[in-house]
């Protein structure tokens, strides 16, 4: 499940991070992920679900989207709903399948920075889902 939410942290990048400085990561990536359960009115199970079934897009619900955008605000890659290139970049390379592939991971990031939703939650999945799909590529 963890491995599930880094993915997303990236791609959420996608990730995955800034988040509170005195904590582990674990323990942060811990509460981070209930803090956007609860904010984005979306279980567990839920979650878990659409991981499994192997993230499509199509079986993308709104909360969801929403959940993969708190999970970006967290990791610092959203601002404002504003997409940070750099920080997503940062963030990305710290999971360890990523390393060796920094030119690709720019060019996913700096292709996928620019897509835009019907709102912002759908603008950070469908950001998230571009990543993918060069992740998947890799």
């Amino acid at each position: 499940m963890r491995a599930l939410y880094v993915l997303i942290g990236l791609t959420m990048l996608v990730a995955s991070v800034t988040f509170v400085m005195c904590q582990s990561s674990d323990e942060t990536d811990k509460w981070n992920r209930i803090a956007c359960l609860s904010e984005s009115n979306t279980t567990e199970d839920e979650v878990k679900k659409f991981f499994e079934n192997g993230m499509k897009a199509s079986e993308a619900t709104n909360s969801i989207k929403c959940h993969v955008k708190c999970l970006l605000e967290k990791q610092g890659i959203l601002n404002k709903s504003v997409y940070n290139a750099d920080v997503a970049i940062k963030q990305l390379m710290k999971i360890p399948a990523m390393k060796g592939h920094e030119t690709e991971v720019k060019q996913a990031v700096n292709s996928c920075k620019n897509e835009k939703g019907a709102n912002y939650c759908d603008t950070a999945f469908k950001i998230c889902m571009c990543i993918k799909e060069f992740k998947a590529q890799m």
